[in-house]
Order: C-alpha cells, then structure tokens, then sequence
C-alpha cells in the first residue's frame, strides 16, 4: 500500500476528518486529499507534520513510487542514519539512477531550456524555476533576473500555501514577462493553470488563474497576434465530478490578451 493509503487508514481510524488532519498539522486540505488520493508524494515535511498530528511515524513506511512498477523503499529511522540510507539507496539503483539523469538533463537542455530562460538585449538572463518543494508551504515559482556576470538583480516569488510549479516565462513586447505554470494554491480546483504578468522591474502587475475542478495545468505560452498569447494545456475530463480511474487529460488550447482575458 502507498504512503497516502496508509495516512488515510490512520486517520479514518482516529476519527479524524480532512479538515481536522488540516488543522492539526497546518497541512493544506487540497494537499493531504492529494496525499491520501497518491496524486503527489508527501514531502520529508509534510509526513512529519501530518505524523505529529496523528502521533505516528509516518517516515517508518516505506514509500511505493510508481504503483509496484518500481519503487525506491526509503526507511530513516533518525538523522543520523539519512546518508547510510541515501548511500544503500545510490548502490541498489545505480543503474537505473544514471538512466534517470541523462534522461532528465537531456529533456531540459535539449527542449526545455528555452523555456525555463530568456536572454534580454542588455545580455542579461531572466529564468524561472520551481523552488521550495518540500517546506512549509510546499513549492513555489521563481523569477529570477541576473546580469551578464551572474549578479542577481531582482527575483520575484509567486505561489501561495500548496504546490505551485512553473512551466515557462516569456518577453512582452513591452519589457515586461508572462510566467505560465499550474497551482493548487489558487483557483477552482485540485490544479489550475497559472498566469502571472511580471513587469520589467520584478513586481507582479497581475495574476490569474483559469480552470474549473480537476486538474487543468499550463504548458506553454507563445504571442500569436498582435496583444494576443495562446495558452497551451491541459485538462482533465472525468466522467464523475471526482478525480477517478476513469479520467484522462485532454489538449486545451485558449487566447488571453494582455490584460489577462480570455479572447
């Protein structure tokens, strides 16, 4: 059984609702639903903090990553055995670890570098990244600008109390950037896809969110026309008005303008 099916067992069995588990662990409800549903694997943070409210250890499970298909089985039973572990862990999946790299850092340079950073005229470098995974409140978006020679000039944080992830920034005509990704900690539902207009100097002129309940996430972002961008996606579509065995992602295709509305 995965980690999440195990905090569901523990928390039907002491009578404890979502809402509840939330409250005592300081853990967002959206989070420990996706938790208990293994839509996402809990962080070293989330297992303490939801272990300390159900007054278990949590870290005692072992974690199934992919459904039996193949599986890291992580067990530290204090700090200080984390890097005997982490060191069991490298010497049994050597192999499969390095396949993992290449095929990570060939997917980024080779397709997704581009995205992830745009080089301005003066030479400078604005790049985004997905930070903070793990912490209290779960992930979020960087913008970041940096000079030629690797000075920081300004950054700028986007997300709120759950997972939020970036996907692309792209250069407006007019200087400024549009930072596309998806969030659980905005909008309608489980996820939404996220847009967020950053002007020239870091500050966040607007945000929006676009979706309805399930999992809509945002891929790419690309001027069209004129003050027009075309939003790249997905959304789920499920035949019930929960997430099921039953759904699947669909392409989703829409046109905002510059003010954020949907054309």
């Amino acid at each position: 059984m995965k980690i999440g099916g195990h905090i569901k067992e523990i928390r039907i069995s002491k009578g404890f609702t979502q809402t509840e588990l939330s409250e005592k662990s300081g853990i967002a409800v959206r989070t420990i639903q996706r938790i208990e549903n293994s839509e996402v694997t809990p962080s070293i943070y989330s297992l303490n903090a939801i272990g300390a409210a159900l007054d278990v250890k949590l870290n005692e499970f072992p974690i199934d990553a992919n459904g039996g298909k193949f599986e890291f089985k992580i067990v530290i039973s204090n700090f200080s055995n984390l890097f005997v572990d982490i060191k069991s862990l490298i010497i049994r999946n050597w192999k499969t670890l390095l396949v993992l790299i290449i095929l990570v850092f060939g997917t980024l340079f080779y397709k997704d570098l581009k995205s992830l950073l745009v080089i301005s005229n003066d030479n400078s470098i604005i790049s985004i990244s997905t930070i903070n995974c793990g912490s209290k409140n779960e992930c979020d978006i960087e913008l970041l600008k940096k000079d030629n020679k690797g000075k920081v000039l300004w950054k700028c944080i986007i997300g709120g109390t759950s997972y939020d992830r970036a996907s692309q920034v792209l250069r407006t005509k007019d200087g400024s950037y549009f930072v596309i990704g998806s969030t659980s900690s905005f909008g309608k539902g489980n996820y939404d896809v996220l847009v967020v207009k950053v002007s020239s100097e870091g500050e966040i002129l607007w945000q929006k969110t676009y979706g309805e309940f399930l999992n809509d996430y945002g891929l790419r972002i690309a001027a069209v026309e004129d003050n027009l961008y075309q939003i790249e996606g997905t959304k789920q579509i499920c035949k019930t008005v929960n997430v099921s065995n039953d759904c699947y992602d669909q392409e989703w295709l829409f046109k905002i303008d510059e003010s954020g509305l949907v054309k």
